[in-house]
């Protein structure tokens, strides 16, 4: 699946092994591997953290 956010696509691949946040970065482990996203926005990180969250299912 796909997470589009200011014109910036980020391709996950489920399913999420683990999730970590440290301020406006997001770091994620899927089936792919290891995985860091930096937002420039705190806000907007949590959004794709609480995206990725909910896709998991």
């Amino acid at each position: 699946m796909s997470y589009l956010v200011n014109g910036h696509e980020i391709t996950v691949n489920f399913p999420v092994d683990s999730i970590s946040v440290n301020k406006s970065s997001i770091a994620f482990t899927d089936s792919q591997g290891k995985n860091r996203q930096t937002f420039s926005k705190r806000t907007e990180a949590l959004k794709f953290m609480k995206w990725l969250l909910s896709s998991s299912k």
